[in-house]
């Protein structure tokens, strides 16, 4: 279960301080007055940078003492709190964040988290859910509701945050292939070829390493199959059997309308590589075509077994 044990882990390595010192980064004056609060505030940002948290907690202290309601300060309050595992703490330096700007996101999202680790997940859904609805596009916490979801039973809504994730992040070929192995978990199996077949349509380099099975589409589209077949016998009297090849025989034979032997072509793909992806999902997908869903989602189980 290795494929889902990471959709656990999603954001929860995340390290904090580097998380907040980013964000208060991004928003640190470009050249702030010499001894001003802001540059006061900006040492912080430095100390925080360099990991020297009795310094930056120091500094920090007589920064909020002149400026105690300054959100940029109270994040990075929070942040020492987090990396001293002072939860309660941090929370409660996010939450004076919020009830000043209800929109703040990282403030959003920090309350989210500790909720979370503090095993108050109804708390933490709520708070990521807010950060959602000011920023839809933000990953981490759309990955933490979807973990929560999982690991409550949910599917489903699991399934929905990865669906959103996938919309908002087209080019993330992980979080498409994670929602294909959500989809075979649930037995949805149409839509994890849908998922398993995008991910490997929209990032052909991942899956296909010779990149002989460019050159082989044309020749499919004009209908040219022997040409094709050929083209593939070539290369393996080359560089011999290779469960990559067996796949583009089985793709060539499923273009020629000839069932049977695509079949034959995937297994023995699967036989030389048993946890090929790409052979085990269009060889379930060549079984959904042909009316066997049984024996797709015998496919598809092993393929979750190994997930």
């Amino acid at each position: 279960m290795s494929k889902l044990l990471e959709i656990f882990g999603k954001g929860v390595t995340i390290d904090s301080v580097e998380l907040v010192w980013n964000w208060l980064a991004a928003q640190r004056p470009a050249t702030p007055v010499q001894g001003s609060l802001d540059d006061q505030l900006g040492r912080v940002v430095d100390l925080l940078s360099d990991r020297d948290f009795d310094q930056a907690e120091q500094a920090l202290r007589f920064y909020l003492f002149e400026k105690p309601d300054c959100p940029r300060g109270r994040i990075a309050a929070a942040s020492i709190c987090m990396q001293r595992n002072d939860l309660p703490g941090a929370i409660e330096q996010a939450r004076s964040v919020y009830l000043r700007q209800p929109h703040n996101t990282m403030a959003l999202y920090l309350m989210g988290f500790c909720h979370e680790r503090l095993g108050q997940v109804d708390q933490a859904i709520e708070f990521y859910q807010d950060c959602l609805k000011f920023k839809r596009h933000l990953q981490l916490p759309r990955q933490r509701m979807a973990a929560i979801y999982l690991r409550d039973g949910r599917i489903d809504k699991a399934i929905e945050e990865y669906i959103i994730l996938t919309s908002e992040h087209p080019e993330d070929i992980e979080s498409i292939t994670l929602l294909g192995y959500l989809y075979l978990a649930s037995e949805q199996y149409a839509q994890a070829v849908d998922a398993f077949n995008l991910a490997i349509l929209s990032h052909p380099d991942n899956f296909n390493q010779d990149g002989k099975e460019d050159e082989l589409t044309p020749l499919l589209e004009q209908g040219l199959y022997e040409q094709a077949f050929e083209n593939v016998y070539s290369i393996m009297e080359q560089i011999g059997a290779m469960p990559e090849l067996y796949v583009q025989l089985g793709d060539i034979c499923r273009h020629a309308g000839r069932v049977t032997e695509a079949i034959s072509h995937y297994e023995a793909a699967l036989r030389m590589q048993p946890n090929s992806l790409e052979a085990t999902i269009k060889l379930g997908s060549q079984y959904l075509r042909d009316g066997h869903p049984g024996l797709a989602a015998e496919q598809f189980n092993k393929e979750i077994g190994r997930a």
